[in-house]
């Protein structure tokens, strides 16, 4: 999955969408301040838009801010055929779900213990096993950028507390940032980091292209319990017709 070829078909359809936006509160508003700002009057700034195709792109909405990578990283996840029940979470208000102090927890919940503490963007289940994901796509160097590495080192460190059984939790750590050096810890990139802070067994760190793969290996791993289950049963009940069934489908 490629972010920045959605990102440049995003800015596309809304750089199309200018010319019928015009005479909308927003836009006007928008073209104001525009031409207020560089000394031009208002029906100037229109008037070029609705002729210069290349000056619609200055008015244009940025992808960025209608949470367009974390749009398209649901709409990806959720096709996957091992994901069952995905969901895009609330990111704010009481139904957000929270993980602090190694426990899961609704916005409603939270309370004033952890007001700095960071909603789960997405949910779904694999195998039985309810997965939790928080979601990052960064590209640049900057202070936001540098909160939201703090905000997934925060998330990673509650989700090895966690005592919960049949639960996983993931964060899809995407973009340039994450490929950089970081000069704090002396680690070759801000991903390796992080993975330092996984327990490997609840706790993941994965990329948006390497998730399903990933999320195979769970798939292969619960089969194996389920016929490792079948041959003890087998075993302890003596049923060498069971036993032999699940010892060549394991070994299948």
């Amino acid at each position: 999955m490629n972010y920045q070829k959605e990102y440049k078909k995003q800015i596309k359809t809304n750089v199309s969408k200018v010319v019928s936006q015009i005479d909308d509160k927003q836009m006007k508003i928008k073209i104001k301040n525009w031409a207020e700002k560089f000394g031009y009057s208002f029906n100037t700034i229109k008037n070029k838009i609705l002729k210069d195709e290349a000056f619609r792109c200055i008015f244009a909405k940025d992808p960025a801010k209608q949470n367009i990578y974390e749009n398209v990283a649901s709409e990806y996840i959720s096709s996957f055929d091992n994901v069952q029940e995905f969901k895009k979470l609330p990111s704010a208000g009481d139904d957000a779900l929270y993980l602090s102090n190694g426990k899961l927890l609704k916005g409603s919940e939270l309370k004033n213990q952890a007001k700095d503490t960071k909603s789960i963007d997405f949910s779904w289940i694999t195998n039985q096993t309810t997965v939790y994901a928080s979601h990052k796509y960064t590209k640049d160097e900057g202070g936001a950028q540098d909160n939201q590495y703090a905000d997934i080192q925060e998330f990673l460190k509650n989700a090895r507390d966690c005592s919960l059984k049949n639960v996983m939790f993931i964060a899809i750590c995407d973009g340039e940032y994450y490929q950089r050096r970081d000069s704090k810890t002396g680690d070759n990139t801000k991903i390796e980091r992080l993975k330092r802070l996984t327990d490997n067994k609840i706790s993941f760190v994965k990329t948006i292209n390497n998730l399903y793969d990933f999320l195979k290996t769970i798939q292969k791993h619960h089969l194996k319990m389920v016929l490792f289950t079948i041959v003890f049963v087998g075993a302890i009940n003596h049923n060498c017709d069971f036993v032999y069934f699940g010892v060549k489908l394991f070994c299948y």
